[in-house]
This record gives structure tokens, C-alpha cells and sequence, in this order.
């Protein structure tokens, strides 16, 4: 299994990184559009005022028949140049100049117009202050920063509030199913809720766990069947060979023939044991899980093997400490033999085998011919290290199903011609 490259988030968290600079940049633009667009109108109304001027100051010179005296005016400032026999352009332009009413330089809207007097040219400014463009640019980036704050203000309660109350029913769903097992219990119950897409959830998941409870009750059936149907005749065969074996007038190729025959019946019964073991084990049929004092058990497997041991010349050496573990009796029966089993079994004459229990650890270290075994495959159904192996393959990934149903960490190392399995919870 692939290790997540990033921490996992929830749902409306996520949301709200996605959400919450999408809105901030959208404000941003609208604001920058809105000062854009208020400008522009802005500068034309003052073009327009500036316009008004100009009609009245070419108004007043056609009826007085003279330019009017200039004075110092605080909203604009007029100016007249006279060009001679040139005549000046229409036009506009911004710039700053000094304003009497700030003291200091501001920004100024000023049309340049031509007006004809006493035949000559005259080139007539007329400048008018922007303070609404200031103003506006501060007010604009006031509003903003202001709409800004409480959108996302608005956002995170929402989120926190609305959006967490909206999804409840998806985690009480989540809530039924955890606390949902095949075999164990009745069809789950979900909340009820008039949001369609939870209530379609709520109706595929009843669905599929109705489909899984009789999948699992029909491959529980058969396992049970076809292990039954399947012992029986192992069994009886394994009798008849039984009996033929011990007959005085078998020749020797006769009674051969027949021992071969029953070490692979036996086989075979072992080996389809091993199988409905592990179905049962998966289809979690062991749940009377007890505090079992390890040590105590440890010390009772060691001496059912001390005797192959001592056949094979095999030295033991062991420390163990008090140490208890929650785990059906019957499971932790069939670990511990399968673990003796491996490191006997696999052993070499005159070998050694350590036994170490802490609190919370298990370690059974062996000696072997063989050189480190693959971890990756070595948990998994039929892994041999030898294909000529008389085991089934099935010990070691029977160790690995009730350890793990019995929230156990295996794990496997190799080092000084020692194989070493630990268990550790």
C-alpha cells in the first residue's frame, strides 16, 4: 500500500482553502472593475462640467465683448494665452498641479480650448480638481477589505455551523457501518434525511450490506459443507490405507505404494483443516476474546515441545515476563503452535531455538540451512521456501489472519543465521 503523500483534511476544511481564494480574488477583481468603471464615469462628468465652462466663458466674452477678469476661484483655475494668428487644439489632460485648498499638489482634470477675440487666437485653460478620485480609491479599498473580512467571517461560520449540520446524516452513516459486521449483526439502520444525495447513499449502502450478509452467510455454509463433505472421505480413506498398511500380505513395492498414498491423504486433511481455519478465522467466527496470561501459555507450549526438542537435539533457551494479551483462547492456541511448529520444523540438527516475551513482545528465533526468507510473500497462503517443502504453506499466514483480527504487528527479520518472528500489541 502506497504511503499518502499528503496529511489528510476533512471535507468542508478543504472546501474552505478552495473556497475562500476564489472569493478573495473575485472581490478583488470586482473592486478593481468598479474603481476602473467609476473613474471613467467620474472624469466624464467633469468633462462635462468642464464643458459648461467653457460655454459660459465664450458666452460671456460674445456679450461683454471682453475676456473676464481672472481671480483665484478654489474648484478651478482659469488662464488665458494668447496665440496671435494660431489657432490652439481642443483637448483634455490630467495632471497634477498645486491646490489652494489641500496646500500641497494634487490631480487635476484640464481642457485646452481655442476662442477667437479682437482677431487673435487665444489658447483658454480650465482645471478643476479630482478629490472625488481620492476619495473614492480610499473608499473603495475601505469597502473591499471590510466585505472581505466579513464574506470570510460569514464563510467559516457557515462552514462551521450550516455545512457541518447539512453533513451529519453522511457521518452517522459512517457511524453505522463501522459498527457493522457480517454475521454479527442485524441489517444496519440508517437516520433518515430529505437530502436526496444522503438518502441515495443510505439506500446503495443498505443494498450492498444486505449482498454482503448473504454472501457471507452462503460462503460460510459451504465452507462448513465442503469441509465436512470433504473430511469424511479423507477420513475413511485414510482408515482403509490405515488398515491395508498393517496387512502381512503386502510386498514391499504393495506396502510402499500404500504409505505414499497415506502421507498425501494426511496431507491433504492437514491441509483442508489449515483452509477451513482460516475461513473461519476471516468470516470472524472467534470473537470470545479473553486477558490471557501469556507467560502461562508460553511456558505450556514449551513443554509440549521440549521432548521433539530434546529428539532433535535442538537447544532451547528462553526469557519470559509476565505478560498479558486479549485474544481468543482457541487463536492463541493455534499461534503459538504454529510458531514452535515453524521454528521447529524448519530447524537444523543440533539447532537452537530462542524464546524471549516482554509486556508487549513475543520473539521466537530459530536457526536454519536456509539464508533470509522473502518478506514480502513470506505472510502469504502457500509460501515455501523450497518447492520440494512437505508443509502446506498455510502456518505462517494463519499466524499473520489471527494477528491480525487480534490487532497484533508481526513482523520478520534475519540477521546471524537466526530467523527471528515478533508479535508485538
Amino acid at each position: 500500500m502506497k504511503k499518502r503523500s499528503e496529511k489528510e483534511i476533512a471535507l468542508l476544511t478543504r472546501y474552505s482553502l478552495i473556497n475562500f481564494p476564489l472569493l478573495v480574488g473575485t472581490f478583488l477583481v470586482s473592486s478593481l472593475v468598479l474603481y476602473l468603471s467609476t473613474k471613467v464615469i467620474l472624469i466624464r462628468e467633469m468633462d462635462g462640467d468642464l464643458g459648461g465652462i467653457e460655454e459660459n466663458l465664450r458666452t460671456y466674452v460674445i456679450r461683454h465683448d471682453a475676456l473676464p477678469d481672472l481671480y483665484p476661484l478654489d474648484e478651478e483655475k482659469i488662464s488665458f494665452k494668447a496665440t496671435g494668428t494660431q489657432k490652439p487644439e481642443r483637448n483634455f489632460k490630467l495632471l497634477q498641479m498645486y491646490s489652494n485648498r489641500e496646500k500641497k499638489m494634487h490631480n487635476f482634470r484640464k481642457l485646452e480650448f481655442p476662442l477667437f477675440f479682437h482677431d487673435s487666437w487665444y489658447q483658454v485653460t480650465v482645471a478643476k480638481p479630482l478629490e472625488g478620485m481620492r476619495h473614492l480609491s480610499s473608499a473603495l479599498i475601505n469597502i473591499s477589505i471590510i466585505t472581505i473580512l466579513i464574506t470570510i467571517l460569514l464563510s467559516i461560520v457557515i462552514n462551521r455551523l450550516v455545512l457541518k449540520r447539512l453533513w451529519k446524516p453522511f457521518y452517522a452513516a459512517m457511524n453505522v457501518m463501522r459498527n457493522f459486521k457480517l454475521g454479527k449483526t442485524e441489517s444496519p439502520v440508517f437516520p433518515a434525511t430529505r437530502i436526496r444525495e444522503f438518502a441515495f447513499m443510505n439506500k446503495s449502502l443498505l443494498e450492498a450490506t444486505e449482498k454482503a450478509e448473504q454472501d457471507y452467510l452462503l460462503l460460510k455454509e459451504f465452507t462448513e459443507n465442503a469441509s465436512h463433505e470433504i473430511q469424511t472421505p479423507l477420513s475413511i480413506i485414510r482408515s482403509k490405507l490405515d488398515m491395508m498398511i498393517q496387512e502381512t500380505g503386502l510386498s514391499r513395492s504393495q506396502s510402499e505404494l500404500a504409505k505414499s498414498a497415506y502421507s498425501a491423504v494426511k496431507k491433504l486433511s492437514r491441509l483442508n483443516q489449515s483452509l477451513l481455519l482460516l475461513a473461519k478465522i476471516e468470516n470472524g467466527q472467534f470473537d470470545n476474546s479473553y486477558q490471557i496470561d501469556l507467560k502461562e501459555k508460553v511456558e505450556e507450549k514449551i513443554a509440549q515441545f521440549h521432548e521433539l526438542w530434546g529428539s532433535r537435539d535442538i537447544r532451547s533457551s528462553y526469557l519470559l515476563q509476565d505478560s498479558q494479551l486479549l485474544i481468543s483462547p482457541e487463536l492463541l492456541d493455534v499461534l503459538l503452535n504454529n510458531l514452535f511448529s515453524n521454528a521447529t520444523n524448519h530447524n537444523i540438527p543440533s539447532g537452537a531455538i530462542s524464546i524471549t516475551l516482554e509486556q508487549q513482545l513475543l520473539i521466537i528465533s530459530n536457526t536454519s540451512s536456509t539464508g533470509a526468507l522473502d518478506e514480502k510473500r513470506l505472510f502469504r497462503r502457500f509460501y515455501k521456501e523450497s518447492v520440494n517443502s512437505n508443509h502446506n504453506g498455510l502456518g505462517l499466514s494463519i499466524v499473520k489472519q489471527i494477528s491480525k483480527v487480534s490487532s497484533i504487528h508481526t513482523d520478520y527479520a534475519y540477521s546471524d543465521g537466526l530467523h527471528s518472528f515478533m508479535l508485538s500489541w
